[in-house]
């Protein structure tokens, strides 16, 4: 057995491989200690990990490599590294299991400009669903995109279809400003955000998405409502209502299957700020009336309306 054959989602790699724990959901509570047979390559892995010379990184391990998004956190007895692991290969849009509605809402050639934030708990699959998205839409209808993050998840550089990708690593959310600024100037279509997490990068977005550029960014949050509580907390509710267009919020439910046993299927929750009178709930800082219409277009998409 080796650490690449370790079924797990996140682990906590301890300064002593004994004390080192795993989950082997990302959802889930349970910490599981590490196989004693295993300590040596946990041991071989902090090393590796202690040699990076930034907070976060990505990094592939083992053979078949395995890949990693790292974050180092100094404790007082040393530093400790807290890994998820994330597929090698970005999925395709199809193959996330968002409905087709709302996949046609997301497709659509008209959505050039304003912001679509992709909101979940650690683990929902936000950031592979907000990256396969942008990679549809270039495949699909064309343009440039640019992108900021910490650390570059999935290795996407280069040409998809009819348009490119171009991947921007960045070491603080401060940066996603400057990258935005030479983004303007690049004749881009597209600014992908790895995560919203502070003001810095939250204006960024609103900025870019008040500008023309269509932005697609994720941010930490259990639904809807709470999503765009957060990121209006982080930008101001009047930037947030000028320049959102959408919210997909996005959740992973366990389900028992006679035939295939457990299974994790996602599942998606969306708003779209497509009117005025949605936008001024935003804007008065009303998000808890947001529910009405989230149950509205929720209805308008289970009858084939809401395309």
């Amino acid at each position: 057995m080796s650490l690449c054959s370790l079924r797990f989602a996140d682990i906590a790699v301890d300064l002593d491989a004994a004390g080192s724990r795993y989950k082997r959901v990302g959802d889930s509570l349970e910490l599981c200690p590490v196989p004693a047979d295993l300590w040596h390559e946990i041991d071989a892995l902090r090393a590796s990990m202690l040699s990076h010379p930034v907070s976060r990184f990505r990094m592939a391990w083992g053979a078949p490599p395995m890949i990693l998004r790292v974050q180092r956190r100094d404790t007082p007895a040393g530093p400790v590294f807290v890994a998820r692991r994330i597929d090698s290969e970005l999925r395709a849009f199809e193959a996330l299991g968002l409905s087709a509605p709302l996949m046609r809402k997301l497709r659509q050639p008209g959505l050039r400009g304003g912001m679509v934030l992709f909101a979940g708990s650690p683990g929902s699959g936000k950031t592979t669903a907000a990256s396969s998205m942008m990679i549809d839409r270039l495949e699909q209808i064309g343009g440039f995109a640019w992108t900021a993050e910490n650390p570059v998840e999935y290795r996407l550089q280069g040409p998809h279809g009819k348009g490119q990708c171009y991947q921007e690593e960045i070491e603080d959310d401060r940066d996603v400003k400057r990258v935005l600024m030479d983004t303007l100037r690049s004749s881009a279509d597209i600014l992908y955000i790895g995560e919203v997490r502070e003001e810095e990068a939250a204006h960024a977005a609103c900025l870019a998405a008040n500008s023309g550029l269509l932005v697609i960014a994720t941010i930490h949050a259990d639904n809807i409502i709470q999503a765009i509580s957060k990121i209006g907390l982080l930008a101001g509710n009047g930037q947030i209502a000028s320049s959102l267009r959408a919210v997909v919020a996005l959740r992973l439910e366990h389900k028992l299957s006679v035939a295939a046993g457990p299974e994790r299927v996602l599942k998606a929750e969306s708003l779209f700020l497509d009117d005025e009178p949605t936008r001024m709930k935003v804007r008065d800082g009303n998000v808890a009336a947001l529910n009405m219409d989230i149950e509205r277009q929720r209805n308008l998409m289970l009858v084939g309306a809401g395309t």
